[in-house]
C-alpha cells in the first residue's frame, strides 16, 4: 500500500509511524499507544467508565389541568339574574294584570295631550304651568307602563291612541274635569294595585295611585284660587 503521508520529504514505501507519534502525543500525552500492557498505554476503561452514572429520573410531570365542566344546555343560566324563564318580578304572576296595565298606558297618553293642548289655549299662567307639568308626569308614567310591559312579554307596546276634541265653556270647568280624571286613575291604579299577584307590579300601580292623588290635590287648590 503507498503511503499516504508527507512530512516535506520524499514519501517512504513504508508508514511513517513517527508522525502518528506526534499526533497521539497531542491527544494523550504521556501515553505509550503501541505498548503490550493496556493500563500503561492508558487504555483500560476507567472506574467511571466501568460504573456509568444512573441516569436521574425525570421530575414527575405537574397534574394537568382539569378541563372546564361542560355549560348545561338546560338550566344553566338558571342562576343568572334576568334569565330565569319565569323570573319572581313581572313574570307570569303579572301577565294576569296586563289588560289592566295596557289600558293604564292608553289613558295616560291621551291624557298627556289633552293636558298640553288645555295648557296651550288657557290665558292663565298658572294653570297653564300645572297643565304642562302634569302632562310631562303622564309621559314619564307612559314610559314606565311601557317598560313594564316589555318586561312582561318581551315585546314593544305600540298603542293606538285617539285623543277625544273637547270643549268646556271656561277653565274652572276644564279644571273640575281633570281633577275628576286624576281622582278616578288614583283609585283605578289602588284597586289595580290591591288585586296585582305581581310584587312589582304592585308597587308600580301604588306609586303612579299616589302621583294620580297629589296631582288632584294641585288641582283643588288651582281651582279653588280660580272660583274663591
Amino acid at each position: 500500500m503507498e503511503n499516504t503521508m508527507f512530512s516535506g520529504q520524499t514519501p517512504s514505501p513504508a508508514y511513517d509511524y513517527r508522525v502518528y507519534d506526534q499526533v497521539w502525543q497531542r491527544v494523550a500525552p504521556g501515553t505509550d499507544p503501541f505498548s503490550p500492557d493496556p493500563a500503561a498505554a492508558g487504555m483500560t476503561e476507567s472506574p467511571q467508565a466501568m460504573n456509568p452514572i444512573p441516569p436521574v429520573n425525570p421530575a414527575p410531570a405537574a397534574p394537568a389541568a382539569s378541563a372546564p365542566a361542560p355549560r348545561q344546555e338546560n338550566g344553566g343560566e338558571g342562576n343568572i339574574p334576568g334569565a330565569e324563564s319565569n323570573p319572581c318580578c313581572m313574570g307570569t304572576e303579572a301577565r294576569e294584570s296586563l289588560e289592566v296595565l295596557e289600558g293604564f298606558l292608553q289613558e295616560e297618553l291621551a291624557e298627556a295631550r289633552c293636558c298640553q293642548s288645555l295648557a296651550c289655549r288657557t290665558r292663565n299662567r298658572q294653570a297653564a304651568r300645572l297643565l304642562c307639568q302634569t302632562a310631562a308626569e303622564k309621559r314619564t308614567a307612559a314610559r314606565e307602563l311601557c317598560a313594564a310591559y316589555y318586561l312582561i312579554t318581551g315585546k314593544q307596546y305600540a298603542p293606538a291612541i285617539t285623543v277625544e276634541h273637547l270643549h268646556w265653556e271656561s277653565l274652572p270647568q276644564a279644571l273640575r274635569s281633570c281633577y275628576h280624571q286624576e281622582a278616578c286613575n288614583g283609585l283605578n291604579y289602588q284597586r289595580a294595585s290591591d288585586e296585582s299577584l305581581d310584587p312589582c307590579l304592585q308597587k308600580l300601580f301604588a306609586r303612579l295611585a299616589d302621583q294620580s292623588y297629589q296631582r288632584a290635590e294641585k288641582v283643588m287648590a288651582l281651582l279653588g284660587n280660580l272660583i274663591c
